[in-house]
């Protein structure tokens, strides 16, 4: 498969094994302040033990307090909710190629998934009602997917930006994850006759089920990042 030469400063974009459920907990926090104390970012910490013991870990003497911590929303976020092994690394998804071809499509930004967004089309073979939910939902997740930590910063200093470069896109729970490989998975789905690589979409559907069947086997949900 040949595509248009990207540019060299194009970002790189990795999908990381992320805890969703505590990410939404956590925004949910972090949006609403000390206006709520069942939501308050106290209560996120008095009810999540394992990460209040990794912000203690990482030289917060007092993680209860938010303003004590100097980090911006993003960069807490990503500490907080990344994924680790018992070595305390990044848990990696996927096989190291796999992760390479994912992380710069050879197209435009070099997006996997906004090369895939744009040229995905509904199987008009399948005309059931059940056929159209299951493709909407495919649309729906992956745009949490590329777009989620965009979305949620109105009104607040943002959950996208953060220190020494970090981009958060957007992420999926393990349950939508299982959902969105389930959904591809399916027949509802199909690549437009528009598009410009041939077999782009079928390429990028491939390295995307790879990586989410890891993360569905490792029960994680998964975080869309880029970088430099």
């Amino acid at each position: 498969m040949e595509g248009l030469p990207i540019a060299s400063t194009s970002p790189f974009f990795t999908l990381d094994a992320f805890d969703g459920e505590r990410a939404n907990a956590i925004i949910q926090a972090l949006e609403l302040g000390e206006t709520d104390e069942w939501v308050s970012w106290r209560n996120v910490l008095l009810n999540d033990e394992p990460l209040n013991q990794r912000l203690v870990e990482q030289g917060m003497k007092n993680p209860e307090n938010r303003a004590s911590i100097q980090w911006d929303d993003a960069t807490l976020l990503f500490t907080s909710c990344l994924e680790l092994t018992k070595e305390g690394r990044p848990l990696p998804l996927g096989e190291t190629l796999t992760r390479e071809r994912f992380g710069r499509f050879p197209w435009g930004d070099g997006s996997l998934l906004g090369y895939f967004l744009d040229y995905i089309r509904p199987n008009r073979s399948m005309t059931t009602n059940d056929a159209q939910d299951i493709y909407d939902s495919i649309i729906d997740l992956l745009t949490s997917l590329t777009n989620r930590c965009m979305d949620i910063q109105r009104g607040h200093q943002g959950f996208e930006e953060g220190f020494g470069g970090l981009h958060l896109r957007g992420y999926l729970t393990a349950e939508e994850v299982t959902l969105l490989r389930r959904n591809l998975s399916s027949r509802t789905w199909t690549a437009s006759f528009e598009e410009p690589l041939d077999g782009g979409v079928a390429d990028a559907a491939k390295h995307l089920l790879t990586l989410l069947k890891s993360a569905e086997r490792r029960d994680v949900g998964v975080l869309l990042r880029s970088h430099a």
